[in-house]
């Protein structure tokens, strides 16, 4: 870790007492010198982290003020040196996803469900104090069939424009004149991401644009932070 990192200080990180009791009791037992320092909402994990920089974070997703995922972002660009291990009831697919684009790949990370036995969290905490990265047998689950999915849909640096483009309620002729191609052009290519994406265009139901939308953010081809970026990045205030 760099010379400015506290190899010492953990920061427990969850609403519910008894949650960050036991969690303290865990460091305290295999680190026996270390220093705790306890918050109750991710703004107040912010606000420590970037005061004491920790070694090593244990973080809840649900909080009041800020969620664990936004606080897990804005620690994890501010310290690229500081461990996170993700200590949550939550290992939905939603939850993996946003956790995986918030974390980089090369970072020191667990993702540590609150139904593991006291030694899987210990295991995960050791590992990431190491360097390392470890995820509970449930979650390597979650994370297998997403990259799966997103084999098997990968799109191309272009579509991946265009599906953007469209996500934020841009026109063929507005992506066209953007990406200097023709109308017909995108249009071969938005008929190639309804395919890769299993949509029927020729059913009337559902608007196809709006069906491949909601089925990228499913399968995690764009997220949110995408769309609002984008958004913001092509339409005037």
């Amino acid at each position: 870790m760099i010379e400015t990192m506290q190899k010492n200080t953990f920061i427990v990180v969850d609403d519910h007492p008894p949650i960050r009791e036991f969690s303290k009791n865990i460091l305290k037992t295999n680190f026996p010198n270390c220093n705790i320092l306890e918050a109750d909402n991710g703004q107040k994990a912010v606000d420590l982290s970037l005061s004491y920089k920790p070694a090593l974070v244990i973080m809840d997703i649900a909080m009041p003020i800020l969620d664990g995922i936004e606080a897990t972002q804005k620690i994890v660009s501010h310290l690229p040196e500081t461990g996170i291990v993700i200590y949550s009831n939550y290992g939905d697919e939603v939850y993996v996803r946003r956790i995986r684009q918030t974390v980089p790949s090369d970072r020191a990370f667990a993702y540590v469900l609150k139904t593991a036995s006291q030694e899987q969290f210990t295991q995960a905490i050791k590992q990431v104090y190491s360097g390392e990265v470890w995820l509970h047998p449930d979650v390597q689950q979650v994370v297998w069939k997403l990259n799966v999915n997103k084999k098997s849909t990968q799109l191309t640096d272009i579509q991946q424009q265009i599906l953007l483009a469209v996500a934020i309620g841009k026109t063929n002729d507005w992506i066209a004149e953007k990406l200097y191609m023709s109308n017909k052009t995108i249009q071969y290519h938005l008929y190639s991401i309804y395919d890769k994406l299993g949509i029927n265009s020729s059913q009337k139901k559902v608007n196809p644009r709006n069906e491949v939308v909601c089925v990228s953010l499913l399968k995690g081809l764009i997220d949110l932070q995408d769309i609002k970026a984008g958004y913001e990045r092509e339409t005037p205030a």
